[in-house]
């Protein structure tokens, strides 16, 4: 009996599933089968909807893992404008305002990547409050940093909760798929008690992973069929 395991996609649990509840309805005055297709379809109505919960965190994720990077970018920027504004002020590199600033130049703020910058940039704001004598623009360009290092935090924070609410969705996909299989061990199990030593007729209940290839590729099962009588000629010698 092909009957699905751990590593068998989703999709393919779905199609193997639907095969043996239609054919169980197939057979409904068979006495020791009441039941189990309502079983076996509520267990995989609740295997759709979590990794349809997962595949919609994952989703969400990206989307915030995106916003980190393009933070990063525009906040690199921002360090590197506020450098050139600094040695406007000055009139020339290398002078007061920016070496106050910037002592070992951008490099340590922009080279990092999440909570490090983020640290950086905000010692890159006190800074300026040590230049506002010299700088009259320096509380301005304080508060640009300062709303970037914010996006930057914020973003950071995001792709934290995404990527928690991810494996927590993922989690719950995963025990939904044990819930699953073990439902469907029983169903098989129960299938082939209900008609022992009939292997031809427990096999039309389960869907060959072969089969499950031709469906996905939209091709006919005529190979799988004639597969499965040389199968029942060989097991009747």
């Amino acid at each position: 009996m092909s009957v699905p395991v751990m590593n068998t996609t989703v999709d393919r649990c779905e199609l193997k599933s639907l095969h043996t509840c239609t054919m169980i309805h197939k057979f409904d005055q068979v006495p020791a089968l009441t039941g189990l297709a309502a079983s076996l379809e509520a267990a995989t109505t609740n295997l759709l909807a979590r990794q349809t919960a997962y595949t919609a965190k994952t989703k969400a994720l990206i989307k915030l893992r995106v916003e980190v990077r393009y933070t990063d970018l525009i906040a690199d920027q921002g360090v590197r404008m506020s450098l050139r504004m600094a040695e406007i002020a000055d009139g020339k590199p290398g002078g007061r305002v920016a070496k106050t600033l910037f002592p070992n130049g951008t490099t340590p703020i922009i080279r990092p990547i999440g909570g490090t910058q983020v640290k950086e940039m905000r010692g890159l704001e006190g800074r300026y409050k040590e230049v506002e004598a010299l700088f009259p623009a320096a509380p301005d360009e304080r508060l640009k940093i300062e709303a970037l290092r914010q996006r930057y935090e914020a973003a950071l924070q995001g792709r934290l909760v995404g990527m928690e609410e991810c494996a927590q969705a993922r989690a719950a996909r995963n025990l939904a798929k044990e819930e699953f299989l073990d439902v469907f061990t029983e169903v098989a199990n129960r299938i082939r008690a209900a008609f022992p030593r009939d292997k031809k007729t427990q096999a039309l209940f389960f869907l060959r992973d072969k089969a499950v290839s031709a469906v996905e590729e939209g091709e006919g099962e005529e190979d799988e069929e004639v597969e499965e009588e040389g199968e029942a000629t060989a097991e009747a010698r």
